[in-house]
């Protein structure tokens, strides 16, 4: 039946029954924006793109009340009938039908949902745009108000006429989430990527309370540091083709590659295509001297590793951004080994280019996670896997000298094993003292002072490097241990950070269970912050006499480093006096106990997890072992894992080990995997040091 509504005695039109939105479905809307503010902001940068700016500006200032975000752009602006006929209709979007912008550029936006950004930014919006030569406008909408409105239709958008300015301003108030230095980071990272076109001119500023953060080019500044540059494109057949391979300046693009697998292949990716870049990490980081000075190589790959996906030339997130592992290279690294010479994901700068026209199977989510087939993403990480596999080919062409088409190269590169050869430092020291005890320098006086000046001077030398090299690697092993056990903080600073927001919005006594919560995070916190009263305090960088007591402090604030909640730890101590330089023992243990922490991480048992450390005196020898129950070595990894820079964690630096064999080694020992590790554990690394045992 029509409903029949009568207003003082007039009978007024029949009206129809329709759905009204309630603001309340902004809230979810929003949320699914929020995945992280940085990507919130980055919304309002797409659709500068899609404007055809050429400049865009992001101002955060947090020292007002709450904080502030400006998004400006030169871009071609809005006028009020298109603001309110557009922007102002929550999930329409007039590019739906568009391929490109009014300047020809590929579009980003197609859902209509990314003005929701600014609502899952902040309370309040203000908006300032123009067309070019045309009135200006200026838009303000608190969301706050907006949410107690009966519906969206009844929110009153307040509009006024302003000067006419390039472009577009859109401020956001009172943040609801404060910013912080990862935010910018993140932001950073994601707006140096958000475009791979030749010939775009897009420059994105930032600045931060002022501060001007610096934008970079990746892409020239890793041709500029590029060991190898490789270009495959996808036939109309599926089959991949390397159509250029540059390693180390030598042209590989016509050795022999092997063939993808028929049934990796996939039609619908014909036409596209990938490029990526490779970076050898600090080749003289296998000089333990060299270890700690600049690596620009290294700072580049921290910001920039990992293979980003481009539709039609704009970056599709989170594929490759932060480092993302998508297509699982790190895993394929891991199991080859060493020397095939295929890298890794760390190790990598790339991009994979799809077309929307071609590969129209390949739909964006609206909420920016990725693409909606994820069977088609499989298919794409293995057209991935094949070219970086066969960049290893490429680079054991390189290293083999083999240019010829009709050469095969080998699978490896694996160098036949060198006689051992005594300690360089060792020798030179007993040749100094074979000289100055020499009869013929006895018989003379002159001939013995001068030898004896000269032994002082190179005993001086060579005491000075051993004391450098072996605080590089003390403060090698720092720094790994930072690495290493970063990430397993993040989640207790984000419990500590909500649960500081949660008692600031309550009332009266706080929740016992969060009480409880914050103390076990901040216990945590506590023990990571422990480890940099260890290690490298100088006190323990001479060799000094420590005793029991001393040595459990010590282990036990390295064990600490375990999440106690997953990781059991059990330390196996007698009494005992070692003399020895504690701050290398320290290296050691940092770096084996960081190790088995990411095995039982890795591992099925990563919940129930299980380490132990004992040590043990065979007479003036001291032998330590670090036993885990996690995932264990395979045998490919155990050929490699103790030469610089082939960890088997993705996360680490493939230090760690090697550093470890270095300071056994100066104690005349040795650190190995244990062939039968002790019951109830998978892997067991033994470490002897010789002499360092004390008599009672």
């Amino acid at each position: 039946m029509t409903e029949i509504t009568i207003d003082q005695g007039t009978e007024s039109k029949p009206t129809v029954p329709h759905f009204r939105v309630s603001p309340l479905v902004l809230g979810p809307l929003g949320a699914e924006q929020l995945q992280d503010p940085a990507l919130a902001v980055l919304e309002l940068v797409k659709n500068a793109w899609d404007a055809d700016a050429t400049r865009v500006a992001i101002l955060v200032n947090r020292k007002i009340s709450s904080g502030r975000i400006a998004v400006i752009d030169n871009g071609h602006g809005m006028t009020r009938s298109e603001f309110e006929s557009r922007w102002l209709v929550i999930g329409a979007s007039h590019k739906r039908e568009k391929d490109k912008s009014e300047l020809e550029r590929p579009l980003i936006g197609e859902k209509g949902l990314g003005r929701l950004s600014s609502f899952a930014l902040g309370k309040s919006v203000t908006l300032r745009s123009s067309r070019r030569s045309q009135p200006g406008f200026i838009a303000e909408v608190d969301w706050e108000e907006m949410r107690v409105a009966p519906s969206l239709e009844e929110y009153p958008v307040k509009i006024d006429s302003s000067r006419p300015r390039i472009g577009t301003r859109v401020c956001i108030q009172e943040l609801r989430v404060e910013w912080n230095d990862t935010y910018t980071e993140f932001l950073m990272s994601h707006a140096q990527f958000l475009a791979s076109l030749p010939g775009e001119r897009f420059r994105v500023s930032l600045r931060v309370d002022g501060k001007l953060r610096a934008m970079e080019d990746p892409l020239s500044t890793g041709s500029r540091l590029a060991e190898a540059d490789m270009r495959v494109w996808i036939e109309a057949d599926g089959t991949p083709k390397v159509q250029s391979c540059i390693v180390k300046g030598a042209d590989k693009t016509n050795v022999v590659f092997r063939k993808m697998k028929s049934s990796e292949l996939d039609r619908r990716l014909a036409g596209s295509n990938l490029h990526f870049q490779f970076f050898l990490r600090n080749e003289a980081a296998r000089s333990l001297s060299q270890i700690l000075p600049l690596n620009e190589v290294a700072a580049v790959l921290e910001k920039y590793q990992g293979i980003r996906v481009y539709r039609d030339g704009i970056n599709v997130p989170p594929y490759g951004l932060n480092g993302d592992d998508w297509a699982g290279l790190e895993k394929q690294r891991t199991s080859t080994g060493g020397p095939t010479l295929v890298p890794g994901n760390s190790q990598l700068i790339g991009e994979f280019h799809v077309a929307r026209k071609n590969q129209t199977h390949l739909i964006v989510t609206a909420g920016r996670s990725g693409f909606s087939d994820q069977a088609a993403v499989s298919s794409m990480a293995n057209y991935v896997r094949w070219a970086v596999r066969e960049l290893g080919t490429a680079r054991r062409a390189e290293k083999l000298r083999i240019d010829s088409p009709n050469d095969a190269v080998p699978s490896r590169v694996d160098s036949p094993k060198k006689p051992s050869v005594q300690n360089p430092e060792r020798i030179a020291r007993l040749t100094m003292a074979q000289i100055s005890n020499s009869q013929t320098v006895q018989r003379d006086p002159d001939l013995k002072k001068e030898v004896e000046a000269a032994s002082l001077a190179v005993t001086e030398v060579l005491d000075r490097s051993e004391q450098t090299l072996r605080l590089y690697a003390q403060l090698a092993s720092t720094g790994i241990a930072a690495t290493s056990f970063a990430h397993e903080l993040r989640a207790e600073f984000d419990v500590v950070s909500e649960g500081i927001e949660e008692l600031d919005r309550g009332r009266g006594r706080p929740d016992q269970d969060l009480v409880n919560l914050l103390k076990e995070a901040w216990k945590r916190i506590r023990s990571f912050a422990a480890l940099f009263r260890v290690i490298p305090v100088k006190l323990r960088r001479q060799r000094s006499l420590i005793g029991t007591i001393d040595l459990r402090n010590s282990i036990e604030t390295i064990a600490g480093l375990a999440p106690p909640e997953k990781v059991k730890t059990e330390i196996d101590l007698p009494e005992i006096r070692l003399r020895l330089v504690p701050a290398e023992l320290d290296s050691i243990l940092l770096n084996l106990v960081s190790n088995a922490i990411k095995a039982v991480g890795e591992s099925e048992r990563r919940e129930a997890g299980r380490i132990r450390i004992s040590f043990q005196a065979k007479k003036e020898d001291l032998e330590v072992r670090v036993a885990d129950n996690g995932c264990g070595i395979s045998p490919k990894v155990a050929k490699v894992m103790f030469e610089p820079l082939e960890g088997n964690f993705s996360e680490g630096t493939g230090m760690g080990l090697s550093i470890s064999r270095y300071i056994a080694e100066r104690y005349g020992g040795d650190v190995s995997i244990a062939s039968t590790p002790t019951q109830g554990y998978l892997t067991e690394m033994v470490v002897t040091l010789k002499g360092v045992v004390q008599s009672p």
